[in-house]
């Protein structure tokens, strides 16, 4: 009889290799299924009246934020004006508009891979039909005939071998699509709670406390009373027909005018380089400036220039010769003189 130790080693070691991985796997699906129905937009069976009632052109059931458009749309966009922004500026914003896009991303790449799994099936499928009928005349052959039953056994085989192998083919793509719609629900999940975060650092930011809550990211709401209320549900807010509209017409000219500009590049690329018209520049555009012309030089000319230039030189040497004949004696006995008269 085997020692009560390697006993409880043997039944310590058989725990640890089953029981634990196995609760382990059950608390994680457990924790999945919690954020799944927590976060999950299909489970959003039950509104308030206020919700059931709101306009659809002005809110979305699931909040989703607008990816980055084009088209019309862009046009519409721009028409809005330049306070306008239509691309995600804070961090919650960039990161549930990255989250948006992932699922979205997922959900082309899930379809594409359906697709083309379908396509392999009916593949598999017409092969698999193909080896049953020559099989099934292989046999029927060899029952009527003389043909040889090892080629029906070989055909046999070869129906066995194509059925063994779209049976593994095709549990394998169910458990490739398993993988990947779980992936797929982790995104959805990541993304409505990070818009539930946008949501509370919204509030935030227009000065109202708010806290993170399961209320708001829910599956089903909270109705109350005042809720079912027949008369607690807003009037429905719609656009007058004349802003709609002006709002008609200014999306319409916007598109229009992106047309004629796409139009126009088109036109300027098939025919290749033009040059541009350049303005006209600022000189151009001065009053013309009557030219003057000099007056020809006469004789009188002649004679009156030297007649100014005879008069400057007498009276240039007439100021020498004063200045020469003026007495430089005694001029210093007058100065003292005239400091005595003045210290008297």
């Amino acid at each position: 009889m085997p020692p009560a130790g390697l006993l409880a080693i043997i039944a310590v070691g058989l725990a640890l290799a089953y029981v634990l991985p196995q609760r382990i796997r059950e608390r994680s699906d457990y924790a999945l299924v919690r954020t799944e129905d927590r976060y999950s937009a299909d489970m959003r069976v039950v509104r308030a009246s206020a919700a059931r009632v709101a306009p659809r052109d002005a809110s979305s059931a699931s909040t989703e934020i607008p990816l980055l458009v084009t088209g019309a749309a862009r046009a519409k966009v721009s028409a809005l004006g330049d306070q306008h922004m239509s691309r995600p500026q804070g961090p919650l914003d960039k990161a549930a508009t990255h989250a948006q896009r992932e699922s979205l991303h997922l959900r082309q790449d899930r379809l594409g891979s359906m697709a083309q799994r379908a396509i392999q099936a009916r593949r598999r499928a017409a092969v698999s039909g193909i080896a049953a009928a020559t099989t099934l005349i292989a046999w029927i052959l060899v029952a009527a005939t003389g043909f040889p039953a090892i080629i029906a056994a070989l055909f046999t085989a070869a129906l066995a071998t194509a059925v063994a192998s779209s049976a593994k083919a095709g549990a394998a793509e169910r458990q490739a699509l398993a993988q990947v719609r779980g992936v797929t629900r982790e995104v959805e999940a990541a993304a409505t709670a990070t818009r539930a975060l946008r949501a509370v650092a919204a509030a935030r930011a227009g000065g109202v406390h708010a806290e993170p809550s399961a209320v708001a990211t829910q599956a089903i709401a909270i109705v109350t009373s005042a809720d079912l209320a027949p008369l607690a549900a807003p009037a429905l807010t719609r656009r007058a027909a004349a802003e709609r509209a002006a709002h008609a017409v200014a999306v319409e000219a916007a598109i229009q005018a992106a047309a004629a500009e796409e139009s126009q590049v088109l036109a300027d690329e098939a025919a290749g380089w033009r040059p541009r018209t350049m303005p006209v520049p600022a000189y151009a555009l001065k009053p013309a400036v009557r030219q003057q012309v000099a007056r020809p030089m006469s004789e009188d000319d002649y004679a009156a220039s030297t007649h100014a230039y005879d008069r400057s030189a007498r009276a240039e040497a007439s100021v020498e010769r004063s200045a020469q004949q003026s007495p430089t004696t005694g001029a210093l006995d007058a100065i003292l003189a005239r400091r005595k008269q003045a210290s008297a």
